[in-house]
């Protein structure tokens, strides 16, 4: 169905082509008239429709022509009876599926782009199925774009944890182990990773490559700039940009070089310990309840991090790392006001609330209904903020909730934050580990009864530049 209709898109948009280009003609002889005009504008309209809709399925034609690609490889290829020089009617070449034959993924020898062809059919696969296991689709989505787009070396090593920990096998030894972590599972787990022991999170649970955060009370992912790294380290390049000039005739020109600098983010060490008594792991579906009760402690970690983040031992957080901007006096007591606002919206350069940037409003709930009961200028009875839509806004740009940013209303407090989220990075580090605790020991060093899961997983994120973010503080 999807590629009839990709088909269908391209065959309107070649007639739309064909029409533009004779209301051109038209336009140049000053023959058009008000009609062809609208035409034009309607035409143009309906292009930019298609081709949104053309976007996700031309990149699922893309991930099918990649497995095809690598059904074509040898290595991906049954023997059949013809091959064995035996002439043998009605059989047939059938490609394997991507987990099948992975000796060669697992020592590192198989060529990568096998590796990623094999990855994005098993994304595909599980995209297909109805279960526990199925891939949502903006989850499908995140995994392709890591094979795809993360580069020949990133893309490969992620290709290969998907292969590694998507198999049937791992799959159902993954299950075993959550059940009965004592059994044969946790002796099997120490071959398949390098978790000593424990077991690596199924890539389709695994938060640190699927988790999109869509509808999440952390707000943070769903606006920054996200990056995933196999690496300790991620870097990036920052720069002022470019100088032009204006100059006269003959005169020679500037040097205009850009500056350049790097942005250097380390993912951070996080984990999350939670236990049980025996009964109760051994009577409840754990295997389906402890990745998303980690994905959830992960999020609401996080997002405290995002916030208000140190930098040491955890990720910078933007109001610690924004260029601050002091409120009016008197706004230690009772929190921001419509001047604040608009202070600290026109403290924001221009160059971070250009058309490619991703502009947000940054509280605590608290000072959000205060700002609800702030006139949007003096005399006025409107709210300075709009809850006409889902997600409110102020001065027309999203007034997203954090509840790590500070409620209190204080002196030097920074209870509010302007800035371009896209000029926020975070780095995963891929892969999520778990380990099983048979016996959890109680003060006197005796059991308990109780056996733990320890998970852990590595994240950073920093600004590229303080002046993308302004921070408003209270003053006396």
């Amino acid at each position: 169905m999807g590629l009839k209709r990709a088909d269908e898109i391209r065959t309107r948009m070649e007639a739309i082509r064909s029409d533009v280009a004779t209301l051109e003609k038209l336009d140049a002889s000053g023959e058009a008239d008000e009609t062809a005009v609208t035409r034009f504008d309607d035409l143009l309209a309906e292009a930019d429709m298609l081709g949104e809709e053309l976007k996700p399925l031309a990149e699922r034609e893309e991930r099918i022509a990649a497995v095809q690609r690598a059904a074509q490889h040898e290595g991906n290829r049954e023997e059949t009876v013809a091959d064995r020089g035996v002439p043998e009617l009605g059989v047939r070449k059938s490609k394997l599926s991507p987990f099948e034959n992975l000796d060669a993924v697992r020592t590192g020898v198989a060529d990568p782009r096998d590796i990623r062809a094999r990855a994005l059919g098993a994304i595909e696969e599980y995209a297909n199925r109805t279960d526990h296991w199925a891939l949502e689709s903006d989850a499908a989505a995140q995994a392709t774009k890591l094979v795809e787009k993360g580069g020949v070396k990133f893309g490969t090593a992620v290709a290969r944890q998907m292969l590694l920990t998507g198999t049937p096998e791992y799959r159902e030894a993954f299950v075993a182990y959550m059940e009965d972590p004592g059994g044969y599972a946790s002796r099997a787990a120490m071959s398949l990773t390098a978790a000593n022991g424990g077991y690596l999170v199924p890539f389709t649970l695994d938060p640190t490559i699927i988790l999109t955060n869509n509808g999440s009370a952390n707000p943070y992912r769903r606006y920054a700039t996200i990056k995933t790294t196999a690496t300790n380290d991620w870097n990036g390049v920052t720069s002022a940009g470019v100088s032009a000039e204006w100059t006269a005739e003959g005169i020679e020109a500037a040097d205009a070089s850009p500056t350049v600098g790097q942005l250097k983010i380390t993912p951070q060490k996080a984990d999350a310990y939670l236990f049980g008594s025996y009964e109760v792991l051994g009577d409840s579906d754990i295997a389906t309840q402890i990745p998303e009760l980690l994905a959830d402690a992960k999020d609401r970690l996080e997002e405290s991090a995002f916030a208000v983040g140190t930098g040491t031992g955890q990720p910078w957080g933007v109001m610690a790392r924004g260029t601050t901007l002091a409120a009016a006096a008197g706004t230690a007591t009772s929190g921001p006001t419509a001047a604040s606002v608009y202070s600290l919206s026109g403290a924001l350069p221009a160059r971070w609330r250009g058309p490619r940037s991703r502009v947000v409003w940054l509280a605590n709930l608290s000072a959000i209904n205060t700002l609800r009961n702030v006139p949007s200028f003096t005399g006025s009875t409107a709210s300075i903020v709009n809850d006409v839509t889902d997600e409110p806004k102020m001065l027309g740009k999203p007034f997203l909730e954090s509840t790590s940013v500070v409620g209190a209303y204080a002196n030097s407090n920074k209870v509010l934050a302007y800035g371009d989220m896209s000029q926020y990075y975070i780095v995963d580090r891929v892969g999520m580990s778990v380990v099983y605790d048979p016996i959890v020991l109680g003060a006197n060093r005796r059991p308990t009864g109780q056996g733990a899961w320890y998970a852990f997983w590595r994240v950073g994120a920093d600004v590229s530049t303080a002046g993308a973010f302004r921070v408003l503080t209270l003053t006396t």
